[in-house]
């Protein structure tokens, strides 16, 4: 019989509180620990990426950052490395940093820029993805799905997680258990963290397999697109998968409240911190273009007029900059169409930018709505 029930009843009681209490305490620091000391060991993608990005400011500490945030299609297309962006005279150049994370719709870029935040980041302006699929909070888009596939609640989220996920259980229910008994989730990322001689050659190949997908492929935060299609065949499969993904989110387009909130939200905050936004609308495949009913075009637009107006916020629209045959899908650009992507939009929206200037008409959003 274990001596714990040896013990008298009311010290037995006590000692058995005391113990929970400690483990709800080392639960807790475990948790505070993994958000602000390691957070690569709770979610690799987004803590080996802000260490990058820390790195990258630490040799230029004098230097303001640009900081790139949305979905992959930010994370993919746009590589800070093949900009030439230089500043006003006697600033130093910016930093551009891509930190596009696959998924992201307004809500997880809210979620991102409140945690950079509080991670230290400060960026001196913010270029952010705005895409109509995206709003809708549905389908494979939907946000929902993307929190509870990756490893996305850290403990200083969940009053926005609550926030926004309240009528989704599944989500509160699980940054709850990740932020309070981080233990039983990443058991196994702390034993390779602390332990890592001691796992099995396997477990640490399929480790080290994973880096390629968390750490991005320089000091600018771009990540290379994972998958290439090259034959006619396999670009004609992905752009019918494409259709039937996207166009049931067009047709008709709804703007989900929650999306609404969560985009004004970081405006309102970027606006109080005297952080300069700019909205970008990334390239399309032709096809993809043409998916848009009229409906959904028009209200794209008044939506978009909206926030410029309210907000004095430039929208660039690069949905025609990228040729579809350096697609590799109906929203991905290639591997060919990136420096040309890349390159003109540091000439014609970051450096104009940075520098103070009025962007050129011809990459803003048209008032015909188009």
């Amino acid at each position: 019989m274990s001596s714990i029930f040896l013990l008298p009843a009311g010290k037995g009681r006590r000692v058995i509180v005391w113990s929970l209490l400690c483990f709800a305490a080392s639960q807790v620091a475990l948790s505070m620990y993994l958000d602000y000391r390691r957070p690569e060991i709770r979610d690799p993608l987004y803590g080996y990426r802000l260490r990058s990005l820390r790195a990258r400011l630490a040799e230029s500490p004098k230097a303001p950052l640009f900081l790139a945030l949305g979905s992959s299609r930010i994370k993919y297309s746009l590589w800070p490395a093949l900009m030439k962006v230089h500043s006003a005279d006697g600033v130093p150049a910016p930093v551009v940093y891509n930190f596009g994370i696959n998924g992201m719709g307004n809500i997880r870029e809210l979620m991102y820029f409140r945690r950079l935040l509080a991670d230290g980041i400060r960026p001196e302006w913010l270029l952010l993805e705005v895409w109509p699929p995206l709003w809708t909070q549905s389908g494979i888009f939907e946000e929902t799905r993307m929190v509870l596939g990756e490893d996305d609640q850290h403990w200083g989220d969940m009053p926005l997680l609550i926030r926004y996920f309240s009528g989704k259980p599944d989500v509160v229910k699980q940054g709850v258990r990740r932020s309070l008994l981080p233990i039983t989730d990443y058991r196994g990322s702390l034993i390779q963290a602390t332990l890592r001689s001691l796992l099995p050659r396997e477990q640490v190949s399929e480790t080290n397999r994973h880096l390629a997908d968390w750490i991005p492929f320089d000091n600018t935060g771009w990540f290379r697109v994972p998958w290439q299609r090259n034959t006619p065949e396999e670009k004609r499969i992905a752009l019918e998968h494409g259709a039937e993904e996207m166009k049931p989110l067009v047709t008709p387009l709804r703007i989900d409240p929650r999306s609404d909130a969560a985009l004004r939200e970081l405006l309102d905050e970027c606006r109080t911190r005297g952080i300069k936004v700019a909205l970008i609308w990334m390239p399309e495949h032709s096809l993809t273009r043409g998916w848009y009913p009229p409906q959904a075009r028009a209200l794209a637009h008044q939506y978009l007029d909206q926030l410029k107006q309210e907000y004095q916020v430039p929208i660039v629209d690069t949905r025609e900059w990228v040729r579809d045959e350096h697609f590799v899908d109906y929203c991905h650009v290639g591997s060919q169409g990136v420096a040309p992507f890349s390159e003109r939009l540091g000439r014609d929206v970051i450096e104009p930018i940075a520098e103070g200037k009025n962007l050129n008409t011809e990459v803003l959003f048209q008032e015909d709505g188009r």
